[in-house]
């Protein structure tokens, strides 16, 4: 028998020897974790603070997601009644931190309360008094009747962050301001300023997109009110004057006559019927007013003519007949309320564009809201209205004449033309300012 000459070894372990963490290993260690919990704190705070401040929204954009800030108005940050603003010496910033310096923004917005029974009043052309003096006044007289009347508006805005500034003119002696809707759109604090450089909070008791006018009030008392007179009474030839704060430079006149009356005109895709001037307007003109010969505001000033090439002289103001109805409304309930509608989006269709399109001219459904009695009555996208209570419409401003006559309640009837066939709904009318668009 072979002797098996492979000698056998014992079994090999492995053995792991552990070294106990020194002292300053662990007091290391314990700050790294202490640290990362530190930070994770003040991510999670920081990214709820930016929530209680902020609006986020995400919008689908042809380069990816965009999102997008909007600060918010909170609730503590509304005070009970305009203030004053007080005016601090150059050398610091005012402690109610007013941004008089441009960094420091912490001020309040203010309210006002509602329907105080104040209404805008239209005066008739003065008459020759017993002298035989003329009632008319010159550019000079009229700039230190007028003048006192006219205020700087300056906007913060929510969102861009950022200012801009218009034009008031002081309503009642007791702070009641008329503006430019577009002036005060999107402002998170407004500030007017007088003529003898008082500043004061402004609250804004409620804005009309349909006519471009909104209401201030400021709590002062003793103002010189701004004497209003009746567009309906203006002919074309007549000279006017326009007082406002073009580019920032406040208080400064132009004069022209006026141009046109009742002209159509489409502003932010609402169809206006204005006054044309050729006084000079230009930014920061916007809210102010357009006067007569007599010293009375017969307009606010809202836009300046931009097209291709250079436009001068093609200013326009909206109508005080225009404007009476919107403020008194808005000084009772913060809106335009009876004003009728049918709760849709229209869309004229001129005969080049609908030659391109291959359709007739006409005036097109583009939107109906859900909710409204044109949408429960059938009237669709695309269909062309071809007459409203029998009135031929031929554009917007048709339709909506035609829709004025009425009140919220009350039916009119469309007669449309879908795919070539004519069709009659009867839609009830319902109050514009309830509509979200």
């Amino acid at each position: 028998m072979q002797n098996d000459n492979r000698t056998s070894h014992p079994e090999e372990t492995a053995e792991v020897q552990t070294k106990p963490l020194s002292k300053h290993s662990l007091t290391v260690r314990a700050f790294l974790i202490v640290g990362l919990f530190i930070l994770l704190i003040i991510g999670i705070s920081s990214i709820a603070q930016l929530f209680a401040d902020y609006e986020v929204r995400l919008h689908s954009t042809s380069y990816g997601l965009q999102i997008e800030l909007r600060p918010r108005i909170r609730a503590e940050d509304i005070v009970q009644s305009p203030g004053q603003v007080p005016i601090p010496p150059p050398d610091r910033t005012p402690e109610n931190g007013i941004a008089w310096n441009g960094e420091s923004d912490t001020a309040r917005m203010p309210v006002a309360i509602l329907g105080d029974g104040t209404t805008l009043t239209l005066h008739p052309i003065p008459t020759y008094d017993e002298t035989g003096a003329s009632p008319q006044l010159s550019f000079q007289e009229i700039f230190q009747k007028c003048s006192p009347s006219v205020v700087f508006i300056e906007v913060r805005l929510r969102f861009p962050l950022g200012s801009a500034s218009g034009t008031g003119v002081i309503m009642t002696e007791n702070g009641y301001i008329i503006t430019s809707a577009h002036v005060i759109e999107d402002a998170r604090q407004v500030i007017v300023t007088l003529q003898d450089g008082r500043s004061f909070y402004a609250a804004v008791l409620g804005m009309d997109e349909n006519t471009d006018i909104a209401v201030l009030k400021i709590d002062a008392e003793g103002l010189i009110p701004a004497v209003f007179g009746d567009s309906d009474l203006l002919q074309v030839g007549q000279e006017v004057a326009v007082i406002g704060n073009p580019l920032g430079h406040r208080h400064s006149m132009s004069n022209g006559i006026i141009s046109a009356l009742d002209r159509e005109v489409v502003y932010d895709g609402i169809t206006m019927r204005l006054i044309q001037t050729n006084a000079a307007i230009n930014e920061g003109n916007s809210g102010g007013p357009l006067i007569n010969l007599y010293g009375q505001v017969v307009g606010i000033t809202n836009m300046k003519l931009i097209g291709p090439g250079t436009v001068e002289g093609m200013g326009f103001a909206v109508p005080t007949a225009q404007i009476r109805p919107v403020v008194d409304s808005i000084i009772e309930h913060g809106r335009v309320v009876g004003r009728p509608a049918l709760g849709i989006v229209v869309r004229m269709v001129d005969a080049v564009t609908a030659a391109d399109e291959g359709i007739v001219s006409g005036v097109y459904v583009q939107r109906v809201l859900e909710g409204t009695d044109a949408y429960e009555q059938g009237l669709q996208v695309g269909d062309r209205i071809l007459t409203a209570n029998g009135t031929r419409i031929l554009d917007s401003v048709d339709l909506r004449n035609e829709i004025l006559n009425f009140r919220v309640g009350e039916s009119i009837t469309l007669v449309i033309e879908r795919d070539g066939v004519e069709l009659s709904l009867r839609i009830r009318l319902m109050d514009a300012g309830l509509l979200e668009f």
